[in-house]
């Protein structure tokens, strides 16, 4: 299997460099690839009755938490430490999340925070991979870019479908969410020196390193910490935008019918 179990603490261990550069071709393929299964799977869904969707809801949902759960059970087997790997990231709430709104599909406001947490945080996750030191053959870079495209997928479904209709109360709901999700987590990455929500250490990736580097050695990691909530205000914002103008350019022949 050679490299495919291996790692990343075993891989810094060993000093090999047997990684990935972000929008390498192979990364540019994986980004296409995860839109392309969203689009043609967004068309499927919004094809199905409601029975068909609540099974595709309910498979996606199972899907993602097995995964994120077969990684710890990977990483156990193979001795690595799994302090910094335990559910406690953004884009592993959104697993749960997606698993909670697949069997209680009536919980619109989860709907709000899937638009202005979740989605945002999964695509990041896609596009700047924290996985970039493993080959592309290997367990953990497999298990980033699946995990991640399913909740990008399933948001996708939903917006598709018309199921969630993202609105400007939503922006605040979401980022409320990442403000009471991020408070305690910002204590225990201190108080053990772990990097949940990517703040807490020096990140693996590129951008999130660069900031770490130009602002924590001058105002500390609150201040860092304080310029994340501020860029993600920003991009659920720029958000907001997109879907306020994907509804105009979807009905501007009905704004003309109720004249």
């Amino acid at each position: 299997m050679g490299y495919f179990f291996i790692h990343r603490d075993q891989i810094y261990e060993q000093g090999l460099s047997i990684g990935f550069r972000t929008f390498s071709a192979g990364h540019l393929i994986w980004l296409l690839g995860i839109a392309a299964f969203c689009v043609l799977t967004g068309l499927f869904y919004k094809s199905r009755d409601e029975r068909g969707r609540d099974l595709m809801r309910k498979s996606c949902g199972l899907l993602i938490v097995i995964l994120e759960y077969l990684k710890i059970i990977v990483m156990g087997l193979n001795g690595v430490k799994i302090l910094e790997f335990v559910p406690l990231h953004l884009c592993s709430a959104a697993g749960l999340a997606v698993l909670v709104y697949a069997l209680w599909p009536r919980m619109k406001g989860i709907g709000q925070v899937f638009a202005y947490a979740f989605f945002p945080a999964a695509i990041l996750a896609v596009v700047f991979p924290s996985s970039t030191m493993y080959p592309w053959w290997n367990f953990y870079c497999l298990h980033t870019f699946i995990f991640h495209a399913l909740i990008i997928a399933f948001f996708i479904w939903l917006l598709m479908a018309g199921e969630i209709v993202p609105s400007y109360k939503g922006v605040w709901i979401g980022l409320l969410f990442i403000a009471v999700f991020s408070v305690p987590i910002y204590f225990i990455d201190g108080a053990f020196n772990v990097n949940y929500m990517f703040i807490g250490t020096r990140s693996d990736v590129g951008i999130l390193a660069a900031m770490w580097d130009a602002i924590v050695p001058k105002y500390g990691r609150p201040v860092f910490a304080l310029v994340m909530g501020l860029i993600m205000i920003a991009v659920a914002h720029v958000l907001y935008g997109i879907f306020l103008l994907g509804r105009k350019l979807k009905s501007p022949g009905k704004k003309k019918k109720s004249k």
